[in-house]
């Protein structure tokens, strides 16, 4: 009779879902002769499947006849002889194991020795004080050949591993990651699932989070339970505890924030919070396996702030919308100062922390993790196969599929850069925008694709645009987008929300951006983006778009600050607009003007600055003194302050005469400025100074 062991195995294999390079590892060191004995380090968030990857690995290891111990670090005393109390017990219970009741390390050394063994430690940061003892003397003594080691924690290597130069060569690192598009459509096929449409929702509220999509199928088994009757944060809020646990208080606010913008460099957070963080407690941060780095800093594991996010706003909604006004409000007076280039980067931020401002069929479209950092790029003639094959894909979104791809041809010649393309790390693309913007010469070959349709659509300005020429041009026309279904690595939400942020960060700073369609999903995106729509007239509208619903969208952002215009996209009403003097800029006059008058509030309460922070004399005083203690109070450094003291002992000094008291170029002596005067406006206007 088969045991009941051998059928679990069986139904786990059958409904185990990727990890396809984890398990061939696992399967080649279980078929090897003599294998040498190895340690398989797995790491990974709370929920990611290393306990139930560690299960494959020893079903593997069952059916190559290999005996498996598996020892959980909760269930034993973290010390030497609680660990190997354990780990006994445990090798008692496999069957395969010679039963004796001596316990000692040198019995079981002896007992592993006679076969191959998989040695199983889950939850090992349960059991890390004893880590120096379990290098040095427990794994030190074991067989040489035939025994291999997985450990399972939520942090990756700790520095006692890293460094021994003993067990590098035998240590393997492995970080899991959530599923890919891929794998979790086929985890939930396995358990019965096949609408779509619900399917694409899960798997953008799950992030790929193997927890979280065996908790939410879990809840459907019950029969009152649909898969549209509960809110989806069902499994959203275990996990959310389950990270928030592993996380000291200390951490509390720089997990808070990291909720809301999609990444963060530690001088931003410090500046944010009032104090600098420390080496140390950057490092112990960032050693949480949901902590991860990246180009822009330092973020959450995409699944992580899924989870985290909806926890804080469940749970503390009036301080999640106060934390998101502030840190919007901040990132809006950044992006002010900001340089071209810089402001695209902040935009995309602004986009990320507002992602919910902006959905598909009630599914975000600027969910997709690293959203800042997903550009397009511009088109090469390699890409423009794949770009009429996408365009084939989607040909239920055109009107007349021999227009769409004379228009991409025809583009692609004579005004190649108005194509972007988004392509996968292999080069292949998997989105595309096109769009021209308008002048005498755009406006031709439009005039010709389209007879008739810019005199409905700009009729009293067709007349100038014929005359205008690409240095004037002010207006982007959008003509064509599309995302390939067979993305894999992306869902087609997500790729929409890579061309929905190209779009906006890319054809918005001071521009008019006008687009006619008539499919109820672009209205809907742009609806949710704020676009003016007016309808088409009925002949045009029967001519080119056979009697469809057809619509001009308009988002007209000339003559306004790209700050404004990027708050008016994520419907953003603040202070900022409606109090612009709050947010001045500081200049020398008035700060060597202030420090003159240091010592006399009467006179400080007549200043510009004492006007301009709306505080009395003696308040001021207050702050200017604090600024001169040691050490200055963050953001200001000694440069800083070496050039405020200047300003008060000697405000008469010319540019040349301070730079040359500072030992420093003019050059030198500008960026220094322009710095300390940013920075003493932070500090000035900061509530706890």
């Amino acid at each position: 009779m088969q045991k009941l062991a051998e059928i679990l195995d069986v139904e786990r294999s059958r409904l185990f879902v990727g990890r396809k390079s984890e398990l061939g590892l696992v399967q080649d060191w279980l078929k090897r002769v003599q294998a040498p004995t190895e340690v398989l380090f797995l790491s990974g968030m709370g929920g990611i499947g290393k306990s139930a990857l560690m299960l494959q690995f020893t079903s593997l290891a069952r059916q190559e006849g290999a005996t498996t111990i598996w020892l959980d670090g909760r269930s034993c005393a973290d010390s030497p002889a609680g660990f190997m109390e354990a780990l006994h017990h445990s090798y008692l219970s496999n069957p395969q194991a010679r039963h004796t009741s001596d316990s000692s390390f040198q019995e079981f050394i002896t007992a592993i020795a006679a076969r191959k063994t998989m040695l199983c430690i889950d939850n090992y940061e349960a059991i890390q004080r004893i880590e120096g003892w379990l290098l040095e003397v427990f794994l030190s003594s074991l067989p040489a050949a035939d025994l291999l080691v997985v450990i399972a924690a939520r942090q990756d290597l700790s520095a006692g591993w890293v460094g021994n130069l003993a067990w590098s060569s035998r240590c393997r690192r492995i970080h899991l990651g959530a599923f890919s598009r891929e794998e979790a459509v086929l985890y939930l096929r396995q358990r019965g699932w096949n609408d779509t449409n619900e399917m694409n929702q899960l798997i953008s509220h799950s992030r790929g989070l193997p927890l979280a999509m065996a908790l939410f199928v879990e809840r459907l088994r019950y029969p009152e339970a649909q898969p549209g009757s509960f809110a989806w944060p069902v499994s959203m809020q275990i996990s959310a505890g389950m990270l928030r646990e592993a996380a000291s208080h200390e951490f509390k606010d720089l997990i808070d924030l990291l909720c809301i913008v999609p990444h963060a460099t530690p001088e931003w957070l410090g500046r944010f919070l009032g104090a600098p963080l420390t080496s140390v407690e950057l490092q112990r941060f960032c050693q949480l396996s949901f902590i991860r780095p990246t180009a822009g800093g330092i973020a959450l594991h995409d699944v992580a702030r899924t989870f985290l996010t909806q926890d804080l706003r469940l749970r503390e909604p009036e301080r999640y919308q106060a934390l998101w006004h502030r840190i919007i409000e901040e990132l809006a007076i950044e992006l002010k100062h900001a340089s071209n280039h810089e402001k695209r980067r902040i935009a995309s931020v602004m986009l990320s922390t507002c992602q919910d401002r902006f959905q598909l069929n009630s599914v975000s479209v600027l969910s997709i993790h690293n959203l800042d950092s997903l550009h397009m790029e511009s088109f090469q003639p390699f890409d423009l196969p794949h770009l009429h094959q996408m365009m084939k894909e989607e040909a239920q979104y055109s009107f007349s599929v021999e227009i769409d791809h004379a228009v991409m041809d025809v583009l692609s010649v004579y005004f190649p850069e108005g194509i972007r393309v988004y392509r996968n790390p292999k080069g292949k693309p998997l989105a595309f925008t096109a769009g021209l913007l308008l002048y005498k010469e755009t406006i031709s070959l439009l005039e010709c694709l389209f007879p008739g349709l810019l005199d409905t659509v700009f009729p009293k300005e067709i007349k100038r645009l014929r005359q205008t020429s690409i240095e004037e041009a002010d207006t982007y026309y959008h003509l064509r987008a599309s995302a390939s279904p067979h993305g894999h690595i992306y869902s087609y939400h997500e790729l929409i929300g890579v061309i929905t942020k190209e779009l906006i960060t890319h054809n918005s700073v001071g521009m008019r951006f006008v687009i006619v369609t008539a499919y109820e999903e672009t209205n809907e995106v742009l609806q949710n983006a704020g676009f003016r729509m007016r309808t088409l007239p009925d002949p045009i509208r029967e001519h080119l778009f056979q009697r469809a619903k057809a619509a001009i969208h308009e988002q007209d952002w000339r003559g306004t600050s790209f700050v404004d215009q990027i708050l008016d996209l994520i419907h953003f009403a603040s202070n900022y607009k409606e109090n612009r003097a709050k947010h001045f800029e500081l200049t020398e006059k008035e700060v060597k003007a202030a420090l003159s008058l240091i010592n006399d509030p009467e006179a400080l309460a007549q200043t510009e600055l004492a006007g301009k922070l709306s505080c009395s004399g003696f308040k001021l005083q207050q702050k200017l003194h604090r600024i001169f203690l040691h050490p200055p109070p963050f953001p200001l450094n000694d440069n800083n302050l070496g050039l405020l003291n200047l300003y008060a002992e000697a405000p008469q000094l010319t540019v040349d005469s301070a730079a040359a008291q500072m030992h420093m170029s003019r050059a030198t002596y500008y960026r220094v400025r322009k710095e300390t005067l940013l920075n003493l406006k932070d500090v000035l206007t900061r509530k706890t100074i």
